[in-house]
């Protein structure tokens, strides 16, 4: 490692991408990882922070441009922590998360005999999120926080968010300026239709009924707001029409509230249900369980394949638009439970209920623990949907411990120009 004239600053080239904002080198025998870099680059840099077995640097100064590097389009990406890795050419950062979900379930998982397969890009790299979260905080101000802590950024646009989305956000913005009641962050959404975009806001303390025609108002189609939602502990309210569309590849249509979870890149999940569809082998002969199955993203392409389903989801109002896509697409076979999974899981596996394959779709903290559970329904096959490679490798191990074989995994990319990546795994036994 050359070392400069400086005592704190070294030469660094940057070998690869770390799974955060990170471009990852080495100084001598230690791991330094540095934002805003790219493989390729040679930069000079300064450490800022030691963590044991790795360090925390910061660029002082380019010194070799990587091909790899592009000029980032956004205004925003030097303040902004949303987009950490616009700098990278978007093959580089597939490449970077196809790497990173390998290293993951080989070095955490321990895992060996899979297939990998190659990850499948995002249709679009800009503007695919159909939703989006704004800070509100301060005098009145709408934003993303700054990578790293609670600062906001204000922001006019963003080159991820949906061109409807952009369109809301200075409506959203006066109706901020004309409230007394506090707002916390507002969520905007839209759907598959047209002029579907809904504000879903979590307020803080109690809502002042002098804000009840703001939010009239608000819900105009000069503000490109059709419905708005309002809710803390105990209490919600709306006003307009609060549900969007999600429809999918096979004439599924499902009406869900603005608040409630989907998938924030729409084309990319119609993909993501299709390799679902085309990897599970489903027939006739199939009782599915499908655990946090949301509002039924996943649940009704499938009744229409399989005998019966069996759908766990802990969130009321995901349930509830569950059961209520299902009767809307004339579909019966599916069985809702409105419960904590792990405890769900552990009910039906002491009922001695049996499944010839199981979905789960996890948030980001995975399904630590039910693995005996699960192991004791029966399942021949488990497809595992995954948006966190290391908890992905944590989970599929312990499964392999209950007699389970990981046979294919395909990552498929949802989030352009941050290192997030979707990944579908499946078991055999």
């Amino acid at each position: 490692m050359e070392q400069t004239n400086s005592k704190t600053d070294f030469t660094l080239e940057i070998e690869s991408l770390a799974y955060g904002p990170y471009g990852v080198g080495r100084l001598e025998n230690q791991v330094v990882m540095v934002p805003a870099t790219v493989p390729g680059d040679k930069i000079s840099a300064r450490l800022t922070d030691a963590k044991g077995n790795y360090a925390i640097g910061e660029a002082v100064r380019l010194l070799h441009r990587s091909p790899l590097r592009q000029t980032p389009p956004c205004p925003y990406v030097n303040d902004c922590g949303g987009c950490p890795w616009q700098q990278v050419r978007y093959e580089a950062q597939l490449k970077a998360k196809e790497q990173s979900v390998a290293d993951a379930l080989r070095r955490i998982g321990k895992l060996t005999g899979f297939e990998l397969r190659p990850i499948i890009p995002s249709p679009r790299e800009y503007h695919y999120r159909r939703r989006v979260r704004l800070q509100c905080i301060g005098a009145k101000r709408i934003g993303f926080f700054r990578a790293f802590s609670h600062n906001l950024v204000e922001i006019d646009s963003c080159l991820i968010a949906d061109h409807a989305l952009n369109h809301a956000i200075q409506g959203l913005r006066t109706w901020i300026n004309e409230l007394e009641t506090p707002v916390e962050h507002v969520e905007l959404v839209t759907g598959d239709d047209p002029d579907e975009v809904v504000a879903a806001g979590k307020i803080g303390g109690e809502f002042n009924s002098r804000d009840d025609s703001a939010c009239e108002r608000l819900v105009d189609q000069a503000h490109g707001i059709n419905g708005l939602i309002l809710y803390a502990a105990n209490w919600r309210k709306e006003w307009g029409q609060t549900e969007v569309t999600v429809r999918s590849d096979d004439r599924i249509c499902l009406k869900v509230k603005g608040d409630v979870f989907t998938q924030v890149n729409a084309e990319g999940n119609r993909e993501l249900l299709r390799e679902l569809l085309a990897t599970g082998g489903f027939d006739k002969s199939d009782r599915l369980l499908e655990l946090y199955s949301g509002a039924g993203n996943f649940t009704l392409s499938l009744a229409k394949l399989v005998q019966k389903v069996v759908a766990v989801e802990s969130y009321r109002q995901s349930v509830d638009s569950g059961k209520r896509g299902a009767q809307f697409n004339g579909i019966a076979n599916v069985r809702w439970i409105c419960a904590h999974v792990p405890a769900a899981v552990k009910q039906l596996a002491k009922q001695r209920e049996r499944f010839s394959k199981i979905i789960l779709d996890p948030p980001r903290a995975g399904a630590k623990g039910i693995d005996r559970s699960l192991a004791g329904l029966g399942a021949e096959k488990i497809l595992y949907v995954s948006c966190n490679p290391a908890t992905l490798a944590r989970d599929l191990a312990a499964l392999v411990g209950r007699g389970y074989k990981l046979a294919t995994v395909q990552p498929i990319d949802l989030f352009p120009h941050t290192f997030h990546v979707e990944s579908l795994a499946v078991m055999i036994r």
